[in-house]
C-alpha cells in the first residue's frame, strides 16, 4: 500500500508538472504568436513607409527629369534659333558683299574701258603729233639743206626717205591699185618709171614704190604730187 501511494503521488505530481508545463507551453506560445503579430505590424508599416517613400523618390525623380527635358527641349530649341539667326545675318552680309563685288567690277571695267579709249587717243594724237613734227622737220631740212626729200614705201611697208640734190630726180609717178608697196586695191601715188644711171635709181628707189610724202607733205592723188614735186624739184640746181 505504501508504494501504491508513492506511485500514486508521482504520478499525481507528474500530470501536475505536464499540466504546468503545458499551461506555461500555452503561454508561451500565445506570447510568440501575439510578438509575430506586433512583428508583423511593425513590418508591414516599415514596408509601407518604404513604399511611399520609394514612391515618392520616384515621383520626384519623375517630375525632376521631366524638368530637365522640358529646359533641354527649351535651350535646344533656343540655340537652333539662335543659329538659324546668325545664319540668316551671315547669308544676308554675303549677299550685300557680293552686291558690292560686283558693283566695284562694274566700275571696274567702265573704268577699264573709258581707260583703253583714252589712252587709244593718246596714242593716235602722238602718232599724228609725231607724223607732224617728222614731217615739219622734212620740210625744215629741205629748206636749209637745198635737197628734195622724198618718203618711199618699200617692200615690206619699209620707209625710206631719200634726198634728190638735183633737179633730174630721174622717176616719174602715176597711181597704182596696190600692190606689194601698199594696200591691196587700194589706190595710191607710186614710182611709175626710174630711168637708167640717173639719181632715183643711183639712190636705189625701186619702180612700184609709193609715195609717201614730198618734203613733209603727205601724198594722197596723182596731180597734187605731180604739182608738189615739180615745184620742189625745180628749185634744186640742174644736174
Amino acid at each position: 500500500d505504501e508504494s501504491k501511494k508513492i506511485v500514486d503521488e508521482v504520478s499525481t505530481e507528474i500530470e501536475q508538472n505536464a499540466a504546468d508545463t503545458t499551461e506555461a507551453t500555452k503561454e508561451i506560445a500565445e506570447a510568440a504568436q501575439k510578438k509575430a503579430a506586433e512583428v508583423a505590424v511593425a513590418v508591414q508599416d516599415e514596408v509601407a513607409a518604404i513604399a511611399e517613400a520609394a514612391k515618392e523618390i520616384s515621383e520626384g525623380a519623375a517630375e525632376k527629369v521631366a524638368h530637365i527635358d522640358q529646359a533641354a527641349h527649351k535651350e535646344g530649341a533656343e540655340v537652333a534659333e539662335a543659329a538659324e539667326a546668325k545664319v540668316a545675318l551671315i547669308v544676308v552680309a554675303a549677299e550685300e558683299r557680293v552686291a558690292e563685288i560686283a558693283v566695284v567690277a562694274e566700275v571696274a571695267v567702265v573704268a577699264e574701258a573709258k581707260a583703253a579709249e583714252h589712252q587709244d587717243g593718246v596714242v593716235i594724237a602722238a602718232k599724228e603729233g609725231t607724223e607732224a613734227a617728222c614731217a615739219t622737220m622734212d620740210a625744215a631740212a629741205a629748206a636749209a639743206t637745198g635737197v628734195v626729200i622724198v618718203e618711199f614705201v618699200a617692200e615690206k611697208g619699209a620707209l625710206k626717205k631719200v634726198d634728190f640734190k638735183t633737179n633730174n630726180v630721174g622717176f616719174e609717178i602715176a597711181m597704182a591699185g596696190g600692190g606689194c608697196c601698199g594696200p591691196a586695191g587700194q589706190a595710191q601715188v607710186a614710182v611709175k618709171k626710174v630711168d637708167k644711171k640717173g639719181q632715183a635709181e643711183t639712190l636705189g628707189v625701186k619702180r612700184g614704190w609709193s609715195v609717201k610724202s614730198i618734203n613733209g607733205t603727205d601724198v594722197t592723188s596723182l596731180k597734187p604730187s605731180q604739182k608738189l614735186l615739180e615745184g620742189s624739184v625745180a628749185k634744186l640746181p640742174k644736174a
